[in-house]
């Protein structure tokens, strides 16, 4: 197991959760899409399944949509996401929709104000990319003294070199790491 230390001196603990849903998107899931994630299909079922349960126990669930792009997402990337590239894949009445336009989730929308309204103690980290925004947000949520979980197999990235160092690091110092039956026990 690649989080063994950090796990055994970190065990999961839910009190209150919200669940997470980065960026899972028209621009990473749409093939047309020039920045389409081969392989974001993965994912999906983890995700669906998070979801219903979060849901059926009445916890949150907030879907971030990155749309436009800050200026330094800009000069970065040299484009931004247009209103066409930001369709969410998993759409529900019952979710929370946040709009953004940088990696962090927290900065300039108003997700922790909705984490804070619902007496929210865990975020629970779905999405994409695991080694820019979902990094990005899980250390944005712990120094805003979130319990931070990320759902490895609930994560995707480019590529596996990115994904699993982004892991290893926040394991480190940020957040738990965990695969999706993990947490869906510890919501029975």
């Amino acid at each position: 197991m690649n989080f063994y230390k950090e796990r055994k001196k970190h065990p999961l603990v839910l009190n209150v959760p919200a669940l997470l849903i980065v960026d899972v998107q028209s621009y990473f899931t749409d093939r047309e899409s020039s920045a389409y994630l081969d392989g974001i299909e993965n994912i999906y079922e983890n995700i669906k399944k998070l979801s219903e349960r979060f849901l059926q126990k009445g916890y949150p669930v907030i879907s971030t949509i990155h749309k436009g792009g800050a200026l330094q997402m800009q000069r970065w990337w040299g484009n931004k996401v247009d209103e066409k590239w930001a369709k969410p894949y998993f759409k529900s009445n019952e979710y929370v929709y946040i709009i953004k336009d940088t990696y962090d989730a927290f900065y300039n929308t108003y997700l922790e104000k909705v984490l804070r309204l619902k007496n929210v103690t865990d975020i629970i980290i779905t999405g994409v990319m695991t080694h820019l925004c979902c990094e990005t947000t899980a250390r944005s949520g712990f120094v805003r003294n979130f319990n931070v979980v990320m759902v490895e197999d609930a994560l995707w990235d480019k590529d596996e070199f990115y994904h699993f160092l982004s892991l290893k690091s926040l394991a480190h110092g940020f957040a738990h790491i965990c695969k999706t039956e993990e947490v869906l026990c510890k919501l029975e």
